[in-house]
């Protein structure tokens, strides 16, 4: 009897060790359908005032939103949230800004997991959590300052409303733009592409440069 089991048994353990296998070694691929939105939680941090929140989806957000389905053809779904702790009150102004983001991308996680624990939105790969700050993590815009943070690339991001340009550089940093892609355009004055960094005298293109276009498609096209 045994000499008869012993070729299913081994037949059904080889079959388990198979499924652990693909189980673990999972893919880090978007299990969405491309035509899905991307979605950005925009989360307000409680020291944003209300004058600045009724204006940062027109001003800050939505040239990004713009530039980047131009580039890759996909759509941005925007869901703004305030007033929730422990997100709204992080504290995000630091010196040590790199232990700072840390505790960020962990809040993050969280906050994406809570969200689908109330069967809200389910957690996918594509999304992106901002955090979005009235002041500088550190030093300010004049004298010099990190006014945004985010995972290269990756999933969090914290930005300033202090620069205009700053939500579109941190969330492209998000989706693989580099800084050392950046341009200055000239189209009667100068201006910068969203990856330069500013300079006050300069305006802002509120696009990306062609190799960070280049960098951001590649990217997007290799999650699916």
């Amino acid at each position: 009897m045994y000499a008869l089991l012993k070729p299913i048994i081994t037949f059904i353990l080889a079959l388990m060790i198979h499924l652990s296998a693909h189980a673990v070694d999972t893919p880090d691929k978007l299990n969405d359908d491309p035509a899905n939105p991307i979605r950005l939680f925009a989360i307000f941090h409680d020291d944003v005032p209300a004058a600045k929140r009724s204006t940062t989806y027109a001003d800050h957000i939505r040239p990004f939103t713009a530039e980047f389905e131009n580039i890759t053809g996909r759509k941005i779904q925007v869901i703004f949230d305030r007033n929730r702790p422990p997100y709204t009150n992080f504290n995000y102004k630091s010196e040590d800004q790199s232990n700072m983001f840390e505790s960020w991308k962990k809040l993050a996680w969280e906050y994406r997991k809570l969200r689908h624990e109330r069967n809200e939105f389910l957690i996918s790969s594509n999304d992106r959590i901002l955090l979005i700050t009235n002041d500088f993590i550190n030093g300010g815009p004049i004298f010099g300052g990190v006014g945004g943070i985010a995972n290269e690339p990756g999933t969090a991001a914290i930005a300033s409303l202090d620069f205009k340009q700053a939500i579109g550089h941190e969330l492209g940093h998000t989706f693989n733009a580099v800084h050392k892609e950046g341009e200055v355009l000239y189209n009667g004055w100068w201006c910068e592409t969203f990856m330069f960094e500013p300079l006050p005298l300069r305006s802002n293109c509120f696009v990306f440069s062609e190799g960070n276009r280049k960098r951001i498609k590649d990217y997007v096209n290799s999650r699916y």
